[in-house]
């Protein structure tokens, strides 16, 4: 089983390139989404792919205006399930990168740790030496 099926329905199978995306409303009545990707030099695959979804319309009650209702229109629900997805594997990238961070930021404390007690060490040996010669 799929773990992003309405991705994988838009045709998007390669998940673990994906970067980012970007969602934005284009007039009342279409969304479009980019999804971007990490792609290798020299790749022929696109960047970034661009799905366009329509709204639907809906009359909504309204007492300030005089027909009574106003229309209003919806995002689709395919669009929010594949952002749900979207938001699952660019979340889940995020913390890998951050946990990667903190890694490189121990790693980097450790070495200096280390350095430090080396040259304390040294320090102590030279010591030493004068006080037996």
């Amino acid at each position: 089983m799929n773990e992003f099926p309405t991705l994988n329905e838009m045709g998007i199978s390669r998940t673990q390139d994906i970067t980012h995306y970007l969602l934005r409303q284009d007039g009342k009545t279409r969304d479009i989404l980019r999804v971007y990707y990490k792609r290798k030099k020299g790749s022929v695959l696109p960047e970034r792919k661009t799905f366009k979804f329509g709204r639907s319309a809906k009359m909504v009650k309204d007492n300030a205006s005089r027909s009574g209702g106003i229309e209003v229109y919806e995002i689709s629900p395919f669009l929010q399930k594949a952002v749900a997805e979207l938001d699952a594997i660019v979340n889940k990238r995020n913390q890998e990168i951050n946990t990667s961070k903190l890694i490189m930021a121990r790693i980097e404390q450790l070495e200096k740790d280390v350095s430090a007690a080396t040259s304390e060490l040294k320090t102590l040996v030279k010591e030493l030496e004068k006080e037996l010669t």
